[in-house]
């Protein structure tokens, strides 16, 4: 019942604000949501889960909808993820999330008549902070570079931007990269705009921004592929380095 009462809130919710072009249902507990952006437009698929997630059904999932241009965002019951509150059961599926969207997942809760829609943030010794109800006119896409075993590379997800808590990426290591007088890989860290000494999270950080203002779904400029590909083959060469660091 919970997953109805959820699934029905953000329907009726969604198509009630304002930057949302359309809503529409594609199955039990997953819709496609049309996003309106500054001069353009982003497609974003909604899984909403009150059973067991998988590593087989997120690499299904992302896969499938980034080949389609589609952003992808799972909402988990929070029973699903936490019996206390306050430690995550932790699985193979929930560590794959926790990868995929830089430790902060969302999940929903019924109180009393009403439904919750609100971030989770997990550290790597399972501590559980819950961020307050998300702002669904926050819906956004993103990219995320993704390196496990399970998926490898970029792939579109999606969130509500706003959240109240630092997003510092607990599943791995910052790699600091100390800086040299002149730095072999200088004209890849000035593509994304930063330093040689920025660290992965920062890095990261710049490529999302980089990846949303060139992405040809939003640069209409000329030669906006061109300077997509150039971004992406920059992002690689500087996480090749590091993962030799």
């Amino acid at each position: 019942m919970s997953l109805q009462a959820a699934f029905r809130y953000l329907i009726d919710n969604l198509r009630g604000t304002k930057h949302v072009r359309s809503v529409r249902v594609l199955d039990e507990g997953v819709m496609l949501v049309e996003v309106t952006q500054i001069g353009f437009y982003e497609e974003i698929v909604i899984y909403v889960l009150a059973g067991e997630i998988s590593t087989g059904f997120i690499k299904k999932t992302l896969n499938a909808n980034s080949h389609a241009d589609r952003h992808t965002l799972y909402i988990l019951a929070l029973e699903l993820i936490t019996e206390d509150g306050r430690t995550a059961q932790m699985s193979d599926g929930l560590r794959l999330l926790l990868q995929a969207y830089n430790s902060t997942i969302y999940t929903y809760r019924i109180v009393g008549r009403g439904v919750e829609i609100l971030g989770l943030h997990i550290d790597r010794a399972g501590r559980v902070t819950l961020g307050e109800p998300v702002n669904l006119a926050d819906l956004s896409g993103e990219y995320a570079e993704i390196n496990t075993r399970y998926i490898l590379g970029v792939r579109k997800v999606a969130g509500f931007n706003r959240l109240p808590f630092d997003t510092h990426h607990d599943y791995e290591p910052e790699i600091e990269v100390e800086r040299f007088p002149s730095h072999p890989l200088q004209e890849f860290y000035d593509l994304l705009e930063v330093s040689v000494s920025a660290n992965l999270a920062e890095i990261k950080q710049a490529y999302r921004q980089k990846a949303r203002q060139h992405h040809p779904d939003a640069d209409k400029s000329p030669g906006a592929t061109e300077r997509m590909q150039q971004i992406n083959d920059a992002y690689a060469r500087i996480l090749e380095t590091l993962e030799e660091v």
